[in-house]
């Protein structure tokens, strides 16, 4: 009896034993490809949000250019520069402000102009904005001095509406020696608020699509929901050689409630 109750103990303990050492813990053993397909699970996530975060960043890229200088009655030496900008990415851009460096033909600074913002300064996806300035070139005495102007703009994600207006009639007309061309036409607030102040801008462009210039100025008085106002814009000065070479207006609208 002894004999048979170590026999069964044996036999029971070689049982155990062995169902211990077929057993595996939790955590302890994987397929042999797991650490593979974590590691590509790992680096697809990675993608997506490396890819997700550009598609959400701001994108802004200048588009076209012109400059061109010129000497005045009293020999002051001029230099007109406009561009436009084209939103590039897939979310609204907020356009800072623009600085331009007019450079010679000696690659030496002739001047700079700062504080110049675009119209409109919000753009969504695929839309453009348009900058321009005209100033005299200080201590230059040839207009042919001047070679380009550069183009240093800032801008950030836009967390509010481009506020765009809607514009009708356009029509540039050739003016005189004081007045060298100017773009008129009305300016309708198609929002619901009032719209105290509101800034235009004319891009000039010849029959190829090329850029010569831009004009732009403003509606001063408050506009009502559903309201027009006229404008005309013959500001800043434009070189009087690009006047007989302009074929067509484009022409954007944005408004400010205060």
């Amino acid at each position: 009896m002894r004999k048979l109750l170590l026999l069964f103990l044996t036999i029971g303990l070689s049982i155990i034993i062995t169902a211990c050492g077929g057993n595996n813990f939790a955590g302890e053993t994987k397929p042999e490809n797991s650490s593979d397909e974590s590691k590509a699970n790992n680096s697809g996530s990675e993608e997506k949000k490396e890819s997700e975060k550009e598609a959400s960043d701001p994108k802004l890229e200048l588009e076209t250019s012109t400059g061109g200088a010129w000497k005045d009655s009293i020999d002051s030496v001029w230099v007109h520069s406009s561009a436009v900008y084209v939103n590039t990415g897939d979310v609204p851009v907020d356009i800072g402000e623009t600085q331009m460096t007019f450079k010679g033909t000696d690659g030496s600074v002739l001047g700079t102009a700062s504080s110049v913002y675009s119209v409109p300064e919000i753009v969504e996806p695929g839309e453009k904005a348009f900058v321009t300035q005209s100033t005299i070139l200080e201590g230059v005495t040839d207009p042919a001095e001047y070679a380009e102007t550069t183009y240093n703009f800032g801008f950030d994600k836009a967390e509010d509406s481009p506020n765009l207006l809607e514009v009708s009639g356009i029509k540039g007309t050739k003016g005189d020696e004081y007045t060298l061309y100017k773009v008129t036409g009305m300016v309708k607030n198609t929002t619901k608020e009032l719209q105290d102040d509101i800034r235009l801008s004319a891009a000039l462009y010849s029959e190829d699509g090329s850029l010569l210039g831009i004009l732009e100025g403003s509606v001063s008085a408050g506009v009502n929901p559903g309201g027009e106002a006229g404008f005309e814009l013959n500001y800043p000065e434009i070189p009087k050689d690009v006047v007989d070479k302009i074929a067509e207006v484009e022409v954007k609208a944005f408004g400010w409630s205060f």
